[in-house]
């Protein structure tokens, strides 16, 4: 296999790349897994979950480190202890701060860690307390940011130690890393004390080429995957071609409080009006997706096992200039009269600045609305799109952690990232009770109904999907990807 980037740490508190990443989410498990989109116990035997939705009590099940070491509640205790540190250079400690005082131990404004919700109440039972009921909790413990490292590598090795391999790295997960060359290669192996699966691959391994090097490999028949080919070769492998998701989801924000943007008709004619299929096709690539909703596919629905994409529906019509021109007639604007320019403003970069082009042109040719693209740097961006000084934006997100709530929250009437100034009352009342809920089901139709609901409003118009692109030979059988995108390899096997 190959991945582009060279690997500079496999610890949770300086791994940023997606290679680094990827082997995080192969070589170690987190209290909790997806298993065909069911959030089930991985490194927890079981857990409880109090009926106030705050506290979570997880019971570990009999588990190894690769070196025979048992995995104890003092390894998940000691890591997130680590992570959160003031002195940390850990990029991604707001993702804890949904528990009860860690925003506070991170910033440094709370001396003890005793104070944290993060407790050892025996070798195998770890409980964690919230500051406030989080439906999507169990999700984010998916992430290998949550993933465990032994107490001995958090209290005894220095940062720069833990970031590289060393003789005695041990991992919890499905494998372990036999062989180690940073910038050229790993081997990894079956964890010998791994039980939760039976793992298949016996030895991987693993280079770190670029793609223009790496498609000669893949075409000698030397790999078995390898990400971003080349599109200039994609016509001989194209039947290899796998599009990952990646959790995001590129849309143009609609200011609800400058007319005639105030108008459902008028959003609603805007969105058909945009051919999705030929912006991905010549400005994103293999790196999107034709979106057909809000939410991004690669987030189980945690109910059926299913994709939530494939669940909720196709919530984005395909263009259609024709409806597009009758809504605009009927918002008050007949053929090209009266209709104000707009200004479309995009933050600096190759690919921003393309899409907003290419869509402004769409408005022009398709319902001859005037569209003037601005682009901007990404403070000059923030600032007009935090006080309401634009008309639309392109703008994109990819979601903290694999639940619909990092794409709905955008959305209340509060949050900060609601540049179109949506406000719906009935919507922040569901989406507060989606995020008291810990009853699966319940969630999830309350989701699926609230991306109905903000869909119909049109407060923005979803135009693409983010995914990588691997080549994945017919050698390599029933690889699972994560819903970040990354391939997993515990259920895996050759042909």
């Amino acid at each position: 296999m190959n991945f582009s980037g060279i690997p500079l740490s496999i610890d949770p508190e300086t791994a940023v790349t997606d290679t680094e990443k990827i082997l995080l989410a192969n070589l170690h498990e987190g209290l909790v897994a997806w298993d065909n989109g069911i959030l089930v116990p991985a490194a927890a035997r079981s857990l409880e979950i109090s009926g106030d939705g705050l506290v979570y009590t997880f019971h570990l099940r009999e588990g190894f480190w690769s070196n025979g070491d048992p995995v104890t509640a003092y390894d998940f205790h000691s890591t997130w202890r680590r992570l959160l540190a003031p002195v940390s250079k850990f990029q991604y400690g707001f993702l804890f701060d949904i528990i009860l005082n860690a925003r506070a131990y991170r910033n440094g404004e709370l001396g003890s860690f005793a104070e944290v919700g993060i407790r050892v109440l025996d070798e195998r039972t770890l409980q964690v307390e919230l500051a406030e009921p989080a439906g999507h909790f169990l999700a984010l413990l998916t992430l290998p940011q949550f993933f465990p490292v032994h107490s001995l590598f958090n209290t005894t090795l220095s940062r720069e130690e833990r970031s590289a391999y060393l003789p005695g790295f041990c991992s919890n997960g499905s494998h372990c890393i036999k062989e180690w060359e940073s910038r050229d290669y790993a081997v990894l192996a079956p964890n010998p004390h791994y039980t939760r699966d039976r793992v298949h691959l016996e030895k991987v391994k693993i280079t770190f080429l670029a793609p223009a090097a790496a498609i000669s490999l893949y075409g000698a028949g030397l790999l078995d995957l390898m990400e971003e080919p080349p599109l200039s070769e994609l016509s001989k492998y194209g039947s290899d071609l796998v599009q990952a998701p990646t959790g995001g989801t590129g849309y143009l924000y609609l200011n609800l409080r400058r007319p005639p943007l105030n108008n459902p008709l008028v959003r609603e004619a805007l969105a058909l009006a945009i051919d999705r299929e030929y912006i991905v096709e010549k400005v994103m690539g293999l790196n999107g997706i034709p979106a057909t909703g809000l939410i991004s596919p690669g987030i189980p629905d945690g109910i059926t096992g299913q994709d939530f994409r494939s669940t909720g529906g196709d919530l984005v019509p395909a263009m259609d200039i024709g409806k597009a021109q009758a809504l605009l007639a009927r918002a008050g604007y007949p053929g090209e009269d009266g209709f104000p320019p707009l200004e479309l403003v995009a933050v600096e970069g190759e690919a921003s600045e393309a899409i907003a082009r290419v869509i402004a042109e769409m408005w022009e040719i398709n319902l001859g609305v005037t569209a003037r693209v601005k682009v901007l740097t990404w403070p000059e961006y923030e600032e007009l799109c935090t006080t309401g000084r634009f008309y639309t934006a392109r703008a994109g997100w990819i979601s903290d952690y694999p639940d619909p709530a990092a794409f709905l929250n955008i959305f209340s009437s509060g949050a900060y990232e609601n540049f179109s100034a949506y406000r719906n009352k009935e919507y922040d009342h569901w989406l507060q009770r989606a995020q008291e809920s810990t009853e699966v089901r319940e969630r999830m139709e309350i989701c699926q109904a609230l991306e109905r609901m903000a869909m119909n409003d049109w407060p923005v118009i979803p135009v693409y999907f983010t995914a990588k692109p691997y080549l994945v030979s017919g050698e390599l059988q029933e690889l699972k990807f994560s819903p970040q995108g990354y391939p997993l390899f515990n259920t895996a096997r050759w042909k």
